[in-house]
């Protein structure tokens, strides 16, 4: 914060919806710029007080809508409210830093992406073992499993069992190659994590095992534009307590999924995997 201050910048522009008091908001108390512009928000992320605090923090609060939105198509509404008039939303595109040489990406895999970064988000272990096995059975590709060094209790359950050919990238890769490595794949499966978002924009087919807690806020995908690129498709178990923010009101063991992410069955999502490889050939 004191580095962020000494720069001395002039504006500063915050577009989160959901502001947190102690990072978004904090950055722009502490660049003590002239200009500081930011999002009306909502309470998702701080208790009303501190949000009553921050807001005094802003030069000015854009107005935001109090209709459920996707979030790419939040962050157009916060564009065009700066004056951009006729941005519209689309998928995002990120830039594939190629390997570095005797390094070569593998372009005839597909990609397991088991973790999530809450438990009560994680499709059980066996259920992506079991998705390893009907893919191969179908494809003959190899797979890969990627995540975060959080992830390697999963990793050594799922490399011990899943008996088909795997390479583990677990905890291996900066977030360059992981964006590499899914440019490359030919589908990823995965819980509602970055790895998804990440297939989104460089335009890999995905399959997103997806809860109700912040359901069509991140996912399904919305745009205002028309695209030819490949989007997540989502496969969901429907309930009437969606919205929960993943404050389940379901009593949960430790380490438990939320019965909108455990109920969705490995035939469910195997059907539709079949179906998006069927339609991408």
């Amino acid at each position: 914060l004191n580095k962020i201050r000494r720069y001395g910048f002039e504006t500063v522009v915050a577009p989160t919806y959901s502001r947190e008091f102690f990072y978004d908001d904090a950055i722009v108390y502490a660049s003590g710029a002239l200009i500081r512009i930011g999002s009306e928000g909502d309470c998702s992320n701080v208790p009303p007080l501190l949000k009553r605090i921050s807001d005094r923090w802003y030069t000015r609060l854009v107005p935001a809508s109090n209709d459920p939105l996707m979030e790419l198509e939040r962050n157009a509404e916060f564009l065009r409210a700066l004056g951009i008039s006729d941005f519209r939303s689309t998928v995002p595109m990120l830039p594939v830093i190629e390997p570095q040489p005797g390094n070569k990406r593998k372009t005839n895999n597909y990609i397991i992406f088991p973790g999530a970064g809450l438990a009560i988000k994680q499709w059980p272990i066996d259920h992506f073992i079991d998705l390893a096995h009907r893919i191969h059975r179908a494809t003959g590709w190899e797979g890969v499993i990627c995540g975060g060094p959080e992830e390697e209790g999963l990793e050594a359950i799922f490399m011990k069992r899943v008996g088909v050919p795997m390479e583990s990238r677990i905890g291996r890769t900066s977030l360059e190659e992981l964006v590499s490595i899914i440019s490359g794949a030919r589908l990823l499966v995965g819980n509602d994590t970055c790895a998804i978002h990440i297939a989104a924009a460089v335009a890999t087919p995905s399959v997103c095992i997806l809860g109700g807690g912040h359901f069509e806020r991140f996912m399904p995908y919305k745009t205002e534009l028309e695209t030819n690129k490949s989007l997540p498709v989502s496969v969901v178990y429907k309930m009437d307590c969606f919205h929960c923010k993943w404050i389940c009101i379901y009593k949960l063991r430790e380490g438990e999924a939320a019965p909108c992410i455990a109920n969705i069955q490995v035939g469910t999502v195997w059907e539709t995997v079949e179906k998006l490889l069927t339609d991408n050939k």
